[in-house]
């Protein structure tokens, strides 16, 4: 209390952990301790634990101390039994906590190599262990984001805001959870709380702006893109040859990461003789999508393209895409916003070219366009400036030409 009372506040706040070792009883330290919490958080920011000097292991003996107390009657004193039990709980305990530390360890090991589903699952052996520890909860978050599952990670992150209502990074996590689950209003208010605890993450304040405008397209869009996701019609097959070698790729990644059943990854349609007109229909998986892509990419079909991409919902292009993006993909549906979409519905195009930029090796694949491609991308945003919609301002439109690197 006297290191309190002289602003202190990190040995205080090891001075009440420590009476909590020995008394956890003592609601006083309880209270204190949840309150400097909250100091050190506005003192040294989220990475508050890090500037506190270590927290003494009170041995056994210690804790037994308070029972012993001098004055207390013999028949309130612990017998050797008692000493002896408590003794072999302690020693379960170090064992626990050791157990608990290596299994964090390979877990943070796991993510660090990429292999977040083994990662996730060492995390949930800690929570065996102990469920009051917030990092595994936030770790465990981190790679059900990876691996597009959006809710489990956002049940981690309130699990954690229940024991702390200010850790920056369950707040943080659950803000891109409520993103990846289209719910941009409720990840517009955890961003925004992030940045009263911290002004200075720059990730917050980037995604904070991205989410802001996905909250603007998704309302603006209304019944217009329910409208354009009605039709539902059939594609030409590629060759069975490469239908049996996606098939595997399908049912080995695309189903696991996009929750497709392997028996539905693999789409059942009728094969179509060659020299019918190339058809298109909605896809409803990541799988699906790249099949289609395949046959429209092969035909260089512009306007079947367009046909897909007037039925596929913008918003779902990331995750259809998942890490498939390639530089003919790409200038396709440049090339069919431009010629077939644009002039018709520019708002369609817009949201088409602002989703695509979010798909994975977007960066990657732009980096790699030749001038005279990327010639026909500053054609396809000329045609959008001189087009009016709702949907987006010329602002929006420059930003996003910077994005394209216009």
């Amino acid at each position: 209390m006297a290191n309190e009372s002289m602003e202190r506040y990190r040995q205080a706040y090891i001075d009440y952990k420590t009476v909590l070792q020995i008394d956890s009883s003592i609601q006083a330290a309880n209270d204190s301790a949840n309150r400097i919490t909250k100091t050190l958080i506005d003192q040294d920011g989220p990475s508050w634990r890090e500037k506190l000097p270590p927290i003494p292991v009170v041995p056994v003996a210690a804790q037994l101390h308070r029972w012993d107390g001098g004055n207390l009657p013999s028949e309130n004193k612990p017998s050797t039994t008692d000493l002896n039990r408590e003794e072999q709980v302690q020693m379960n305990r170090e064992e626990a906590m050791e157990k608990f530390k290596r299994l964090k360890n390979e877990g943070n090991d796991f993510v660090k190599t990429g292999e977040y589903e083994k990662a996730a699952n060492k995390y949930s052996e800690c929570m065996k262990l102990n469920t009051e520890e917030c990092t595994v909860y936030t770790n465990r978050a981190l790679c059900y984001l990876k691996l597009y599952k959006y809710e489990e990670a956002k049940r981690d992150c309130d699990h954690v805001l229940q024991i702390e209502d200010s850790n920056i990074k369950a707040f943080y996590r659950r803000a891109l959870a409520y993103k990846g689950l289209q719910n941009y209003q409720a990840s517009v208010d955890d961003f925004n709380k992030v940045l009263l605890i911290d002004p200075n993450v720059l990730e917050a304040q980037k995604e904070l702006e991205e989410v802001t405008q996905l909250l603007h397209l998704d309302s603006s869009a209304g019944a217009g893109s329910q409208r354009t996701r009605g039709k539902k019609i059939t594609i030409q097959e590629v060759t069975e040859a490469d239908e049996q070698e996606e098939r595997q790729l399908a049912t080995s990644e695309d189903a696991e990461i996009h929750h497709v059943p392997a028996e539905e990854a693999v789409p059942k349609r009728v094969p179509q003789r060659s020299s019918e007109k190339l058809r298109v229909w909605e896809p409803s998986n990541a799988y699906d999508f790249g099949q289609i892509i395949n046959a429209v990419n092969a035909n260089k079909d512009k306007a079947a393209c367009a046909d897909l991409l007037t039925i596929t919902d913008p918003k779902t292009l990331p995750v259809l895409l998942s890490n498939k993006l390639e530089g003919e993909i790409l200038l396709i549906f440049i090339q069919s916003l431009k010629h077939y979409i644009a002039g018709k519905d520019p708002g369609l195009a817009y949201q088409h070219l602002f989703y695509l930029s979010k798909a994975e090796r977007f960066k990657v694949v732009l980096a790699l366009l030749s001038k005279k491609e990327k010639e026909e991308v500053q054609q396809l945003f000329d045609v959008l400036s001189e087009s009016q919609s709702d949907q987006y301002s010329l602002e929006h439109l420059e930003s996003l030409k910077k994005v394209y690197e216009l």
